[in-house]
């Protein structure tokens, strides 16, 4: 006769498959978790336009008004995305972190700027401005690049502009900076095109004589975007010129770029 199994073997056997279907039902949740269908669509982006002014208090000439002003596009089911972007805007609104009050919202922003401008009242006649605008500026397939725009003006001759483009890759749902675009050991060669580039856009500028380039040499930039014709790199006032040239794009070309930058960043050869 076949041998009984014993109360204490049916008790490990069903202990035993209570563990096994805990563990799978873990699997299942952390797979479900992490698959692209909980990630947030990435078809066509859906937006809306946010505004946030202030303005001086007690001031009746709105001409004259020390005032902020801020527009930024906030996109649907992206909120890492509108974070991100919201902080990189008041870094750039209080002078690229120069300011040592750091705020951490448009509205703490707002109250030092006009306290500021308060105090700063009677040094100049000119109000003082803040503003700021976050906008979507290109797409390339799944990766989107935002432009955040600030001006900054506290008096004097001119205000302070500054453009940051930000890349985020819309399916992993993050920020691309430069160094992950790049190669690994392929730095050296991309900012040797990158000179390459300075020297054709000096090429190209009246008056860049031997002084202009010994006092605006050449240096590094991680603010970029790709377009049509390459990699474009961003410089923005005072970088690599004086105020009078405005922001700098230089572009390396595709054709340099290929085995520098990875595969997914570049065009299909013709």
């Amino acid at each position: 006769m076949p041998t009984r199994p014993s109360i204490k073997s049916i008790a490990t056997t069903a202990i035993l498959a209570i563990l096994l279907s805990l563990a799978g039902c873990d699997r299942g949740r952390e797979s479900q978790s992490d698959s692209p269908e909980n990630r947030p669509p990435i078809g066509k982006l859906k937006s809306k336009r946010e505004t946030f002014e202030r303005q001086a208090s007690g001031c009746t000439e709105k001409e004259e008004c020390a005032s902020v002003s801020i527009t930024r596009e906030v996109f649907e089911q992206r909120p890492a995305l509108n974070r991100v972007v919201l902080q990189q805007m008041i870094h750039q609104l209080q002078g690229n972190g120069e300011d040592q009050t750091s705020a951490n919202s448009l509205e703490e922003l707002a109250d030092n700027f006009l306290a500021e401008a308060a105090k700063g009242h009677g040094e100049s006649s000119a109000r003082w401005q803040l503003t700021g605008e976050a906008k979507r500026f290109a797409r390339r397939d799944d990766l989107l690049t935002v432009e955040i725009n600030s001006y900054i003006y506290t008096g004097g001759a001119h205000g302070m502009p500054a453009i940051r483009w930000l890349n985020w890759d819309l399916a992993a749902d993050e920020e691309v900076p430069l160094d992950q675009v790049i190669r690994e050991g392929q730095e050296n060669d991309f900012w040797g095109e990158a000179r390459g580039a300075h020297r054709r856009w000096l090429d190209e500028q009246p008056g860049t004589n031997r002084e202009f380039r010994e006092t605006w040499p050449f240096r590094r930039s991680n603010n970029f975007r790709f377009d049509d014709q390459g990699l474009v790199l961003l410089y923005n006032v005072y970088a690599l010129g004086p105020y009078v040239l405005g922001p700098v794009e230089l572009t390396i070309p595709w054709k340099d770029l290929r085995g520098i930058v990875h595969e997914q960043y570049l065009p299909e050869e013709q």
